[in-house]
């Protein structure tokens, strides 16, 4: 067992490889706990696509224990906020519960994650869940057009995929098909176990053995290829939109690169809040917008930086002309003095704020566990931050903002509206 001192996180590896991670927050009544499967939508073939999520869902619709309603009742009788998500790299199944509550809470949890049931009529019944919301997205369009760009961006790779699926791939998902799938990666050494708050990592100890030390190591190793980015300007119509959504990106470093840190601090003044370039110039200074941002997405060996905003079709060409000219300007020169305090400020102020929560706590813990297989201290974060100097924010933006490796995505009504790649020069 490993722990850290001042921070009282400790981690433990069961006989099985299931790894268990906490953090005691004497000082709270609460506790956030999860178990975590380290492999998300990237793992699946094209056929699979959407599989993972519509595992999410399917263990919620009955064990050999409990059937769906059972599971909601005892979820509500405990108070807590039970609830899970899907993502490219990971699954997880969470809730948030008083501390008295651990141990009902825990096992309920273990019960969905190690007992499905898979009954024929419930998948039945959650495929067609499933496919709302697959149409409640078709119906958000700058969901739609960011599920567009990474299509574009990460071609026939699992990471270009929507993680939802499509109705075609979900028409496939019979119960053979979700059971073999699930005990391929459902095995305790793909799992992770958090917790933050009023608890002793002892009692979790005593409960991941309970409950899921009779799971059996599983054959062979998940192989994630890493992607090839492409850069195309893709251009989808839908008149019946009243604005035209817009995804510029790029690559930038992956979440274990030394880089990553230099990065964020690039996207924060880029487009990461009010006074940052992009929304000051584009929005309060031109008004041709009412949204832009940017944002990172790193995986574990790639990744990429975005611009979004929504603009009439006929701002379009000068919403592009002014996002180009920042881009330009932050690799002009390095930042001044003044703006890089100021956004490191800003940065670490958000970076310690989600960490006041038992919720926000235990996140943090289960995705440093999963990225980098230890803790980072926000007291190392903070170190990292503030050795980010000007010349490194520079040195990024030259290399992620070249116009022949940027890639745009446009939906909405585009009347005529066109883009080549000379618009991009920056």
């Amino acid at each position: 067992m490993l722990n850290d001192k001042k921070y009282d996180v400790c981690r433990t590896r069961l006989d099985n490889g299931l790894v268990v991670v906490s953090e005691k927050m004497a000082q709270v009544r609460s506790v956030t706990f999860g178990v975590f499967l380290r492999s998300g939508s990237r793992l699946e073939a094209a056929s699979q696509n959407g599989l993972t999520h519509f595992i999410e869902h399917a263990l919620f619709k009955g064990t050999g224990k409990r059937n769906a309603a059972q599971i909601a009742a005892e979820s509500d009788a405990l108070g807590g906020n039970l609830d899970a998500f899907t993502g490219r790299e990971f699954v997880g199944y969470y809730n948030k519960i008083l501390d008295e509550h651990l141990p009902r809470a825990f096992e309920l949890i273990a019960d969905l994650v190690t007992g499905p049931s898979f009954d024929p009529a419930e998948m039945k019944k959650e495929r067609n869940v499933v496919l709302e919301e697959i149409k409640m997205v078709e119906d958000t369009p700058d969901d739609i057009v960011f599920d567009l760009f990474c299509e574009s961006f990460y071609p026939d790779h699992p990471l270009g995929r929507p993680i939802l699926g499509t109705p075609r791939t979900l028409s496939t998902f019979k119960p053979d098909v979700i059971r073999s799938y699930y005990d391929r990666i459902y095995r305790p050494e793909n799992l992770l176990i958090a917790a933050a708050g009023n608890l002793e990592h002892a009692q979790l100890i005593d409960l991941a053995g309970q409950y899921f030390g009779q799971l059996a190591p599983g054959q062979g190793d998940f192989n994630l290829t890493p992607p090839e980015a492409a850069y195309p300007i893709v251009l989808r119509s839908k008149p019946d939109l009243e604005q035209s959504h817009l995804v510029i990106g790029s690559q930038c470093p992956s979440a274990v690169s030394d880089d990553r840190y230099a990065v964020n601090l690039m996207n924060v003044i880029l487009g990461g809040g009010m006074s940052s370039r992009l929304f000051q110039s584009v929005r309060e200074d031109r008004g041709l917008v009412y949204t832009i941002f940017s944002s990172t997405s790193p995986y574990k060996d790639c990744g990429y930086l975005s611009i979004y905003a929504a603009a009439s079709t006929g701002q379009l060409p000068e919403t592009m002309e002014a996002t180009m000219a920042e881009l330009k300007k932050i690799k002009a020169g390095p930042v001044s003095a003044e703006e890089l305090l100021r956004n490191k400020d800003q940065l670490k102020a958000s970076l310690m704020l989600n960490l006041e929560s038992t919720s926000s706590r235990m996140s943090s813990l289960a995705t440093q566990e999963m990225i980098f297989g230890c803790f980072i201290s926000p007291d190392q974060i903070i170190s990292r931050v503030d050795a980010v100097t000007a010349e490194d924010v520079q040195r990024l933006a030259i290399e992620l903002f070249q116009p022949e490796k940027m890639a745009v995505t446009v939906l909405g009504d585009l009347d005529g509206f066109t883009l080549d790649r000379s618009d991009l020069e920056c």
